[in-house]
Formats: C-alpha cells, structure tokens, sequence
C-alpha cells in the first residue's frame, strides 16, 4: 500500500512539476523566433548506437565510459534546450488554438499536444541520461527526442507568421 501511494505522489509531484515549468514559460514573451537553436544533427551523433558502438570497440572500456559520460552531459544540455522550446511552443500553441477560425485553432491545440508530450519526453530522457551516466556501459540514449522535436516546430511553423509571433 504504502509503495503505491509514494509512486502515485511522486507522479503528483512530476506533474505539478511540469505544470509549473509550462506556467513559467507562459508568463515570458515567446515566439517562434525566440526558440533557442538546436543541432539536431550534432544531438543524434551523441546518441546514435553506431556511434556508441564503434566508441566501445575502439577504446579501452575506461576511456569509453569517460567518453560516453561526456557524451551524455552533452545530449543532457541538448535535451533541456529542446525541454525549454517544448515550453514555449506550449504558449504558442495556447495562443493559437484561441483563433476563431476552427482549422487554425486544432492546429493550435495539436501543437499544445505534441510540445507537452515533448516536454513529458524530454523529462524522462534526462531521468534516463542520469542514469546511464551512472552506467555507460548499460544503456543507450534515444535519438527519437530529436524527431518528435522536429514534428512539433515543423507544425508550428506552418502556422501563419503573426499567429506564431
């Protein structure tokens, strides 16, 4: 009993958390110009697999995991640039799905979707970035954060210029 009601307000805690990250977000001028750049391409070089394959036969398993350690740090700084976007683009979404015309505010509110989901994304890739850090040698980091980050700022692009502004 007591496990379950300690995972239930550790999730509690997580959305409340996340809530308060998207409130923030809200409170400052955003627009889809003020998004922070991202290297995406550099961002799935640190987390390919084929790249972390070639790093472990090539290297001394000491030198792989300072390497890798290194690596995850970095992929960590990519991950909460693209966690902060995820935030403004929430705002961005918000404001846009207010629009009076229907198709443009669905696209609003897809885009409040998909950036939540990012953000929720982005958060458990750090929790899993942490602990790969602990142990390199064990797990991988996913590239996939990079995709989904791409399909939320394609869409929201796509919305007329003032609407994004």
């Amino acid at each position: 009993m007591i496990p379950i009601v300690a995972l239930t307000a550790t999730a509690v805690l997580f959305l409340l958390f996340l809530a308060v990250q998207v409130w923030w977000q809200s409170a400052n001028s955003t627009g889809i110009e003020k998004l922070s750049p991202v290297d995406l391409e550099a961002f799935r070089n640190l987390t390919d697999p084929e790249e972390e394959r070639f790093l472990r036969a090539n290297l001394s398993a000491k030198e792989f995991r300072r390497i890798q350690r290194t690596r995850l740090r970095a992929a960590a700084m990519y991950i909460s640039v693209i966690s902060k976007n995820a935030g403004r683009l929430v705002v961005i979404g918000r404001s846009v799905s207010a629009h009076p015309d229907a198709e443009t505010a669905a696209v609003g509110l897809d885009v409040v979707h998909r950036a939540l989901q990012l953000k929720l994304w982005c958060s458990l890739s750090l929790l899993k970035l942490n602990l790969t850090a602990i142990w390199p040698t064990l797990m991988s980091p996913s590239s996939r954060i990079a995709d989904h980050y791409l399909n939320v700022t394609s869409l929201t692009a796509s919305l007329p210029k003032k609407l994004a502004a």
